[in-house]
């Protein structure tokens, strides 16, 4: 209790940062909802599922496999490549956690998403000896996570009310754009952005949604890359 009151100031931060994102994370958890209480899930595996998996993405590659009565390993196989973005995410936190205990890591590691990543980088993007990167990311984290939980559940319980005319996915993703938008707020930034705009594209056929895995890897090695490039011609001039 004594931690929370101290940082208090940080995860208010934190939880309010990621409450400007709400109204996507909501769109996108109803859908994945819905998705769930529509396969051959039972409400309760459905629930499980949202809790213990919290992976939209990863769900929804998974749910045609289960209905399909495919084997564990090729479900097991399939969520693990989707979610192979999250090794990336992992090595750019690691700075900033690693001093943590395994079961704290692991925690941790559990609560992250894309948009919990994105925010942190964008509020942090290099690292620093800061007592503020927890709890502002517990922050952001149990928000998220919130939010998602009571729309999947909303979604679990409202599926088949809600029409697919309404196109909550595209609202979804509209959404998340108009946020990440302003977060692109140098050359190297909009250049990483672009470069995995064009190979999320051109690998859009590629099974197992491996053009998510491809975009984050160029746009990291883009970024990376302009980011010096820039740092070594101001150093020279």
């Amino acid at each position: 209790m004594t931690w929370l009151f101290k940082n208090k100031k940080y995860l208010l931060e934190g939880s309010q940062t990621m409450s400007k994102a709400g109204f996507a994370i909501f769109t996108w958890a109803l859908v994945t909802g819905m998705a769930m209480a529509e396969s051959s899930l039972t409400t309760w595996q459905a629930i499980g599922m949202s809790i213990l998996v919290y992976a939209g993405s990863a769900q929804l590659a998974a749910l045609p496999l289960m209905a399909g009565d495919f084997p564990f390993w090729t479900i097991f196989l399939t969520a693990a490549v989707v979610n192979l973005r999250f090794v990336i995410f992992s090595a750019g936190l690691q700075p900033f956690f690693k001093d943590r205990t395994l079961w704290k890591r692991s925690f941790l590691g559990y609560m992250n998403g894309d948009l919990t990543f994105a925010l942190l980088m964008s509020r942090y993007p290099q690292y620093r000896a800061d007592p503020s990167h927890l709890p502002f990311f517990l922050g952001m984290a149990l928000t998220n996570w919130t939010i998602w939980q009571i729309g999947s559940l909303v979604g679990i319980f409202v599926a088949g009310v809600v029409p697919d005319s309404w196109g909550l996915g595209f609202a979804g993703t509209l959404a998340l754009i108009a946020i990440l938008l302003p977060m692109l707020d140098g050359f190297a930034t909009r250049l990483a952005a672009l470069s995995a705009l064009i190979v999320a594209l051109l690998a859009n056929d590629l099974p197992y949604k491996l053009s998510i895995v491809c975009a984050v890897v160029v746009a990291i090695v883009v970024g990376i890359a302009s980011d010096r490039l820039i740092k070594t011609k101001r150093r020279l001039s």
